[in-house]
């Protein structure tokens, strides 16, 4: 009878320690799902703000914004001819389309958005834009002496 019971009390001792075993290599497999499903949940954020930024930039006002930036703004005498224009749309459309760059750039240094995507599909146009874009910063500037968009801004376009 002694050793019956002490054959139940080691077989219920190996369950629980196989019991064990499984528990914790659930909780591991557990977390491990967790972790790659909140990489890919953060990776798939990350494509769709940069393709609702994409469409925003795609956007016909922003088009005409850059197109403004890049061939009206080739000085400071243009630009400021450009900004005192009566209408002031294409005023409104070139700061328009440097504000949703910033925006880019804003997205791309707090890491929302990747930025080896951003340059592969907008570089280009950053690069293009960048010496025009500088002259409306310049030419945005108040009496303080501060540019009148963010510094993010700047740093776009630097």
């Amino acid at each position: 009878m002694v050793v019956a019971a002490f054959i139940i009390s080691v077989a219920s001792a190996a369950a629980a320690f196989v019991s064990g075993l499984v528990a914790f290599s659930a909780y591991r497999f557990g977390k491990k799902t967790h972790e790659e499903t909140t990489q890919q949940a953060v990776e798939l954020n990350k494509r769709d703000l940069f393709l609702s930024l994409h469409e925003r930039l795609c956007s016909p006002d922003q088009i005409r914004g850059r197109r403004d930036i890049r061939t009206r703004g080739t000085g400071i005498p243009e630009v400021q001819q450009l900004r005192a224009s009566t209408s002031g749309d294409d005023a409104n459309a070139a700061v328009g389309a440097l504000a949703m760059l910033d925006t880019l750039g804003l997205y791309v240094d707090c890491k929302f958005v990747d930025e080896n995507l951003v340059l592969t599909e907008w570089g280009y146009v950053l690069a293009e834009l960048t010496e025009p874009a500088k002259y409306f910063v310049e030419t945005g500037k108040g009496p303080n002496g501060r540019a009148a968009s963010s510094s993010m801004l700047a740093a776009v376009v630097a």
